[in-house]
């Protein structure tokens, strides 16, 4: 069997990443979690908590409260909380 190389497109190089966009992307992540979590242990998300923080971009789009036992729930919105703690500070 002869493997053959993945070709991309012919202008297409490496991505240069910054400070920047390296700290950018460690947000992008925290916003990811807030929305999983609170949207898992309340059924809302992140606007419902800091709307200032969707900056009047659209809501999630399938996101449902999750079938939770009571201790699992609060664990979760535990850590929907803390990753809300993550983007104030």
């Amino acid at each position: 069997m002869k493997l053959s190389p993945v070709n991309g497109a012919p202008n297409c190089g490496p991505i240069v990443a910054d400070d920047t966009d390296r700290i950018q992307f460690a947000l992008n992540l925290e916003f990811l979690e807030a929305e999983f979590f609170l949207n898992g242990a309340l059924g809302h998300g992140l606007d419902s908590i800091e709307p200032s923080y969707a900056q009047g971009g659209p809501p999630p789009i399938g996101a449902t409260k999750a079938n939770l036992d009571p201790l699992v729930r609060q664990i979760f919105e535990e850590f929907a909380y803390q990753e809300v703690g993550h983007l104030r500070s």
